[in-house]
């Protein structure tokens, strides 16, 4: 087996930065942002509240899963549990029967089944991301300010 094969392409969902990984790297370090990036895939099968579900793989939620989170990933597939918070997804979200979504929606692709409850925008195709920030819907991300120092007032 050659090196080639055994690395794979990453993006980081934060400031979208090209990286290449082993393909049995769990994260790593973002070459951009310095924020750590999760790159395994993720399984949700029981009730999971977090700020943010970010990661360079795939974001399953089973029919018993519901996931409270702002979720940034490859792929995104519901395969009949919930999603609460907005989806952007580099490639693909795809929607099983009786899925919900209650949040606005930016891949490059949007595949629906039948009977899902989808609440919120969609923005779909290869220039998602880019529509969405000529629009001013999409802000791009910011780097905390340091703490500014009270002036002093001469007495």
């Amino acid at each position: 087996m050659s090196k080639d094969s055994a690395r794979r392409l990453i993006f980081c969902p934060r400031c979208d930065a090209r990286q290449e990984v082993s393909r049995v790297t769990k994260s790593t370090s973002c070459p951009s942002c310095h924020r750590n990036i999760m790159t395994t895939d993720v399984e949700i099968n029981e009730y999971c509240a977090k700020i943010e579900m970010w990661t360079a793989g795939i974001v399953t939620v089973g029919k018993k899963g519901t996931l409270i989170a702002e979720v940034r990933a490859e792929n995104v597939i519901v395969k009949g549990g919930e999603i609460k918070g907005p989806v952007t997804s580099r490639g693909s979200v795809i929607l099983d029967k009786g899925s919900k979504i209650f949040g606005n929606i930016t891949a490059a692709s949007l595949s629906v089944g039948e009977t899902q409850n989808l609440i919120g925008m969609i923005v779909a195709g290869p220039r998602a991301t880019e529509l969405l920030e000529e629009i001013g819907m999409l802000t791009p991300p910011t780097k905390p300010s340091p703490a500014t120092q009270p002036k002093k007032v001469p007495a």
